[in-house]
């Protein structure tokens, strides 16, 4: 019992830098509508900022060609450091907001997010390229030591972090309670348009909170950086269960918010040392104390949520236009022979480039489904990606289950838990979906790609090659990497599911997935069943996933659960949103330029950005969504469509003539029928009847009395 105290005592410590997480996510979103992703990666910077002064008076400098550390005197007393991370903090939310989110002031929440990823990879990259990627030290801010309390030793940094955290509270409360600035933004949150008439500028007031913001998330990652191993990315999962927290308290209830992170923080960290014991079952790992955010937003959204938007909201599409694809077939054989001609002509590792283009493809393919058409935000298809390609490698060499049985078994395991991801959908959508897929990502992570008991250890889990009636499909090794019959197969493969995904598209499920991504209320109301509809989404898109991990298994051949973290499946969902994520040419262009993709290697070959990559895809993403809010879809899609026209000469049908010769009884004549009889003749015009004798005009009208003056309107 004691020793449970201890750990619950020992997580006050991350529960505070939780709530902080928390208290920041809400006054971005507040003020201006975005997730912030970055929120973790703010408090990044802010701790290499804290540890460059206290320990040598210096500055951190992000502009390249310039010093990465300008000397301003000799080490600095913890006040002064941490007034100094502030400012800088403060500083760089505003450059934030009005580099990146201003100009997105009035897009779709999607691209908000998006961009706020994008925000993310630039300062990771930055921070990694000119300070280096090895973890450094980062001497007490606060005193240690240990109180007894009652027989239990408990640590003083620990309550130190807690009270910081409801200091941060109180003056929270104080800044939106009983100033004038908290009460403009709470009007301003409450309607743009009427703060606008009396005088108030949103632009003003979100630029203000992202300040704030910003220097709550600094503060709390020069806090916790005494903590942990300070590393460029050490900091950026840490916003998912901040979300969780934030949620706790619907982005608004900041004493809520503060609590939740607080009591988060100590039962994560008694999960901690339960799962030491001797009765903690092994095949659960280490990492089930990243369950518990799941387990506390699911709570919260299945209690809270609603199963349609109630009455009088106002709900905002969140996504581009969905084209009804034409001519599938003669642009599926198009596409075919392309492919043929690339994976012929190139080789080595061009070759390799373009079959790793392929299997993005199809795994994009899966995020037009879900999202572009049935409308749910989801973060987690990579993460079942994953897990599809480990079921593959347990399958193919402790089962010995045969190509092609095993990768449509693994595909169809995946599908099930797509369905099971999918029930939240049924009473949350939009943000609050997309905050239950980015933890449920990061609670996969943790309980099975990082459990060596299931992810097959050290060296990965193996996958046996696949062979079919003594063909070898197999990618191959050493000279004879890779090998075109592997190519083929994943060109089939992408093939059928961008055929099956169109025809999904034109079909009837397809039109009502586009009506439950419009309105949910007016689908339900014209008797679409919205739950069906919502799972039959997520379980195809599951499924289109895990097809796509099986054939990357069989890529490489020897499966690690690293590869498959909740950030590069964020990554991924931003590269297939710019690509065009309601569109499969889109998905077809994320393949191209994802990582390790054809147009990636190529590019890197002509500059080898390897270590820039972060810096320049956050750049990219950045620059994409301002530009491009709904994504190059469109762009891309019309010259494509324009081309297609032209070739086939296709012209408009004669709709009108038809309908109204259906509407007379009578058939239409066909243009293309060679069976239709002759028409009959026509008959001789009949003479023209003599014309009447003008009529004498009329006399004019006398004007009308005028109006008498209208009564005076009182006011």
């Amino acid at each position: 019992m004691t020793q449970n105290l201890t750990f619950l005592v020992l997580g006050l410590g991350p529960g505070a830098i939780l709530a902080a997480f928390g208290l920041s996510l809400a006054v971005f979103y507040r003020s201006s509508g975005v997730v912030n992703f970055a929120t973790g990666a703010i408090g990044m910077y802010a701790a290499y900022t804290y540890n460059a002064l206290r320990s040598a008076g210096s500055l951190f400098n992000p502009i390249f060609g310039l010093p990465a550390l300008v000397k301003l005197s000799g080490p600095m007393p913890v006040w002064l450091a941490l007034l100094i991370t502030a400012v800088i903090s403060a500083v760089l939310g505003l450059l934030c907001y009005v580099i990146v989110f201003r100009p997105l002031r009035h897009a779709r929440a999607l691209a908000k997010a998006v961009a706020s990823v994008g925000v993310l990879l630039v300062l990771e990259g930055v921070v990694a390229l000119r300070l280096g990627t090895n973890p450094i030290s980062v001497a007490q801010i606060f005193p240690s030591h240990t109180l007894m309390l009652g027989g239990l030793k408990v640590p003083t940094n620990g309550l130190w972090a807690a009270g910081l955290a409801v200091v941060l509270l109180l003056v929270a409360v104080a800044i939106y309670n009983f100033t004038r600035f908290g009460l403009v933004t709470r009007a301003v949150v409450e309607s743009e348009k009427g703060s606008v008439i009396v005088g108030v500028s949103p632009e003003r007031v979100a630029l203000a909170n992202w300040g704030l913001g910003a220097l709550i998330a600094g503060l709390a990652g020069a806090v916790i950086s005494p903590l942990v191993a300070v590393t460029p990315s050490g900091f950026t999962l840490l916003v998912v269960p901040a979300l969780a927290v934030a949620l706790v308290g619907g982005f608004s209830n900041l004493p809520v918010i503060v609590i939740s992170g607080l009591v988060l923080g100590m039962l994560q960290s008694n999960l901690s040392y339960q799962a030491v014991q001797s009765w903690y079952p092994d095949w659960l790992g280490t990492g089930v104390q990243d369950l518990l955010p799941l387990v506390v937003v699911l709570i919260v959204l299945m209690v809270r949520g609603s199963s349609l938007p109630t009455r009088g909201m106002l709900i905002v599409q969140d996504l581009p236009q969905a084209r009804q694809p034409h001519h599938v077939g003669i642009k599926g054989l198009i596409w075919f022979a392309v492919g043929l001609v690339f994976l012929f002509t190139l080789g080595g590792s061009y070759r390799a480039a373009l079959m790793t283009s392929f299997i993005l493809a199809i795994i994009a393919l899966s995020f037009v489904v879900v999202t572009g058409y049935v409308g749910q935000i989801s973060f987690v298809q990579y993460s079942l990606v994953g897990a599809s390609a480990l079921l593959l490698s347990e399958m193919t060499t402790v089962w010995h289950i045969p190509f092609p049985v095993a990768p449509i078994l693994a595909a169809l395991a995946v599908g099930l838990l797509g369905l099971l991801i999918g029930l939240p959908a049924l009473r949350v959508r939009g943000v609050n979906l997309a905050i239950v897929t980015v933890v449920t990502a990061v609670a996969i992570s943790s309980v099975y790609f990082d459990n060596d008991s299931l992810n097959g250890g050290l060296n990965g889990g193996q996958v046996t090659g696949p062979t079919l009636f003594g063909l070898n499909l197999e990618i191959g090794s050493g000279g004879n990497y890779p090998r075109i019959q592997f190519g083929l197969l994943c060109l089939v493969v992408l093939t059928l599911i961008a055929l099956g995904v169109a025809n999904l598209r034109r079909s009837r499920l397809g039109a009502q997935m586009l009506a439950v991504r419009a309105n949910e209320r007016s689908a339900a109301a014209n008797g679409i069943n919205v739950a069906r509809v919502k799972l039959a989404g997520f379980g195809i898109a599951a499924v289109i996933a895990g097809l796509g991990g099986a054939l990357l298994g069989y890529q490489q051949t020897s499966v690690s659960g690293d590869s498959f973290d909740a950030l590069s499946g964020i990554l991924l969902f931003g590269i297939c949103y710019i690509s065009g994520i309601t569109t499969i040419t889109g998905a077809v262009a994320a393949g191209l330029i994802g990582s390790n993709g054809l147009i990636y290697v190529i590019i890197n070959r002509q500059i080898n950005f390897g270590s820039y990559y972060l810096l320049i895809t956050g750049l990219i993403l950045i620059f994409a969504i301002i530009r491009h809010p709904e994504g190059l879809g469109g762009t891309i899609q019309e010259p494509l469509e324009r081309l297609a026209r032209r070739v086939l000469r296709r012209k408009p049908p004669a709709a009108t003539a038809a309908l109204g010769a259906a509407a007379a009884g009578t058939a239409a004549p066909s243009a293309l029928s060679s069976t239709s009889p002759p028409p009959a003749p026509s008959a001789p015009p009949a003479p023209p009847a003599p014309s009447a004798p003008p009529a004498p005009p009329a006399p004019p009208a006398p004007p009308a009395p005028p109006a008498p003056p209208a009564p005076e309107r009182v006011v």
